[in-house]
């Protein structure tokens, strides 16, 4: 499910070093006079980032800073992979409305493939990428979002967060309840809170389609399929016109896919009335959505037609995708936003039997980011999919050398398929045994069972004894 980056199937505006007293809270004023001992602040480790500033990859720093100066922590969960994380920095965060945010918090973002993350991401884990948190001083959490937003969300987000350190009632008390159950894990929870906020809130309520969302997440992580569509079915409509509507109609569908033996009928009905509602979405003019929200809506839409059989509407979209892309990556303001576009590009190109035509922009992408391993894995695979596996191991090659953590084992996988495409079994269980030992060493917070489960089945299937052949049945 490529629309939305679930864990299932999932800026830092940080400190000015200048500081002053602002109504009691302690927030940073621009303009103040910067203290001597300015320097030794940890708030000094944040970095300006178009509107605000952000402090990488150190939480103990960015902590340390919001007790500084008296102010909630907000934390971007990333990673360079995700596409998601990559458009929200580009199009939400370079928005200049979020100037105004830059006292009132301090901003933090963590790499959460990074092995120094591990620790964060096991205090507060997450339910996709991008996942965002607002925390106290002590480490409450105070607010939670998963996946994109848009501008307005996002400001809806930070107010929620900065309102409920002095308390909330009503709606917002059982959101934060919810949102606090669900840092947890703790399902059965969450769906009570999540669903008292929405009945106590107004029809208008900003955050009716956030919620709804994760209300619909929660009922699937509780394997519920049945339930999970029946609530999908009753409030779809209810769901806005930003990226959330999407988010959970593809959720949904999730819950039909699994619920299609069971009740293929009703399945099909949901199927319907989702291609309509996604249909309706990508036509609305004043809809919420960047150029990687609608990507996301129109493959989830391309999924949908091919489920039902529709596949010249599935290909005539995946047309309109790919030129819509091309467009973004090409008005893009740097090469890391035209990363943004390098996943989808490469999928819809797979797709429409065309790979090799996308290689010399991910190529671009790869001279022009040196460092980051996305663009050579995007590489790999595409060469994997049109069958040239020798340049599909040089790229892959690249990006191994700079993977990392989880997303490594992810690259691994990838040369083993290469490997064993060309029939080299000793260089295929070469890459098997280090992905399960990568998935092994893992510390919490990136570990997944799951991943290591499906390393160590394929290790095994490799060095499990070839059977003899079945004799020939006899002629007398």
């Amino acid at each position: 499910m490529s629309r939305l980056l679930l864990l299932f199937p999932v800026l830092a505006l940080g400190c000015k070093s200048t500081k002053t007293s602002q109504e009691g809270e302690g927030e940073t004023a621009a303009g103040a006079t910067k203290p001597a001992s300015a320097s030794a602040s940890p708030c000094a480790k944040a970095k300006d980032e178009g509107p605000m500033a952000w402090i990488e990859d150190d939480y103990p720093a960015a902590l340390a800073c919001a007790k500084e100066r008296n102010v909630p922590l907000v934390l971007d969960l990333w990673a360079p992979w995700c596409h998601t994380c990559l458009s929200m920095r580009a199009t939400v965060f370079a928005d200049a409305s979020f100037k105004a945010d830059a006292p009132r918090f301090v901003f933090a973002s963590i790499d959460t493939d990074r092995e120094p993350s591990a620790p964060v991401v096991t205090k507060f884990p997450l339910s996709a990428w991008p996942t965002f948190y607002v925390v106290g001083t002590d480490e409450s959490v105070l607010a939670r979002w998963v996946g994109s937003a848009s501008t307005p969300q996002f400001h809806a987000f930070l107010d929620a967060g900065f309102e409920a350190r002095s308390g909330v009632a009503g709606s917002a008390q059982h959101l934060l309840a919810g949102e606090r159950a669900l840092a947890t894990k703790d399902y059965a929870s969450a769906e009570k809170e999540l669903t008292a906020a929405l009945d106590q809130a107004p029809p208008d309520w900003v955050r009716r389609p956030d919620v709804l969302v994760s209300l619909l997440s929660t009922i699937q992580r509780q394997k519920d399929d049945a339930r999970c569509l029946q609530f999908a079915t009753s409030v779809l409509a209810a769901t806005g016109t930003s990226s959330s509507a999407a988010d959970f109609t593809s959720i949904a569908l999730g819950c039909a896919d699994e619920h299609a033996k069971q009740d293929p009928t009703g399945v099909a009905a949901f199927r319907a009335l989702a291609i309509t509602r996604l249909e309706g979405l990508l036509g609305d003019p004043k809809a919420q959505l960047s150029v990687d929200d609608r990507s996301d809506t129109m493959a989830t839409l391309r999924e949908t037609y091919q489920a039902v059989g529709k596949q010249p509407e599935a290909k005539a979209l995946a047309g309109k995708q790919r030129v819509l892309l091309d467009e973004a990556a090409a008005k893009a303001a740097s090469p890391r936003a035209a990363m943004t576009y390098n996943w989808h590009r490469a999928e819809v190109y797979v797709y429409l039997g065309r790979p090799l035509e996308v290689v010399a922009a991910l190529e671009k992408s790869a001279a022009d980011l040196p460092t980051e391993y996305d663009p050579p894995a995007r590489l790999g695979w595409v060469y994997l999919r049109a069958g040239k596996l020798a340049e599909a191991a040089t790229w892959t090659d690249k990006a191994l050398a700079m993977a990392y953590g989880p997303r490594k084992g992810r690259v691994l996988a990838q040369r083993a398929e290469i490997a064993n495409k060309q029939g080299d079994v000793a260089t295929e269980r070469t890459y098997r045994l280090e992905a399960v030992k990568l998935w092994e060493a893992l510390p919490p917070g990136q570990a997944s069972p799951d991943a290591l489960a499906k390393a160590r089945d394929a290790l095994a299937k490799l060095d499990a004894p070839t059977p003899p052949p079945t004799p020939a049945p006899s002629t007398n």
